[in-house]
């Protein structure tokens, strides 16, 4: 159901006499048009990447999304509307979408993270943030990730069904370090999320997503190990355009606009 979007706020009187209205929030629809998106190409394939309007590179989060199996990077861009789900978190970031193997044969496209970062900015011309790194993978972008987990670069991971064996990798990376922090959601993967958090006492648990109404609760956003046990399914999770975004206000990142996610994700 569409939700109704509220009224204009009362007409505010300034100093000087002269009246004016307060602007009305943007819409999802402005939000991604506000942004600037690039695509360009580099030898170990396309490379997407996208910031929003009003995006301030010194207090900016660079967010990695690597995708899964059976599609390519291109195809992921249009058919997940990435470019939308990303804007609609409405948080100040540069948000990256590499290649990444489209099935089992396919060969990890990118083995170093500083490679693609050193890309990304000649490809686009200005330099990517360097206040934290956050590394998003969904599915089999385990192989890209696991890669990965030797580079100091990385601040966050977040593992969205992404857990295919290999979890003690993901639990010494994350307790090798302090200020490494792990959101993890498990719906497919979990004979292995659950046998991975088992192992950590630290991790707050949500027994299912939440809704787009109630939001992920403000104490466990802000945990330094977040498991969700989902239902939503193994690709609605990056499809739907509504648990991406839920998950990317969970990190650490200033909030281009203040109206919950709901009223964003709703608006035209």
């Amino acid at each position: 159901m569409r939700r109704v979007r509220p009224a204009p706020e009362p007409v505010e009187t300034s100093v000087s006499g002269t009246s004016r209205e307060k602007a009305p929030p943007p819409t999802l629809s402005e939000l991604v048009e506000g942004g600037r998106h690039w695509r360009f190409t580099t030898e170990h394939g396309p490379v997407h990447v996208w910031i929003p309007k009003g995006y301030d590179a010194k207090r900016a989060e660079t967010i990695v999304y690597v995708h899964g199996y059976y599609v390519h990077v291109d195809d992921a861009w249009r058919n997940y509307k990435l470019e939308t789900q990303f804007a609609g978190s409405a948080i100040n970031a540069m948000f990256i979408a590499p290649e990444a193997p489209s099935t089992f044969g396919e060969p990890v496209a990118w083995e170093s993270l500083a490679a693609l970062l050193d890309s990304v900015e000649r490809g686009i011309g200005q330099p990517w943030p360097k206040r934290r790194i956050v590394a998003i993978g969904h599915s089999a972008a385990f192989r890209t990730l696991l890669g990965w987990l030797d580079e100091p670069l990385i601040d966050t991971l977040v593992l969205v069904d992404a857990a295919y064996g290999e979890i003690e990798q993901y639990k010494d990376w994350l307790l090798a370090s302090d200020h490494h922090r792990l959101i993890d959601i498990g719906d497919d993967t979990r004979e292995w999320t659950d046998k991975l958090h088992a192992d950590l006492p630290q991790t707050v648990v949500l027994d299912s997503f939440p809704s787009l109404e109630e939001g992920i609760p403000r104490s466990a956003a802000r945990a330094r190990i977040l498991y969700i046990k989902s239902s939503l399914g193994h690709f609605p999770l990056v499809t739907g355009g509504v648990a991406l975004p839920m998950i990317l206000r969970t990190l650490r990142a200033k909030r281009l606009v203040r109206e919950p996610l709901a009223e964003i994700l709703d608006s035209q």
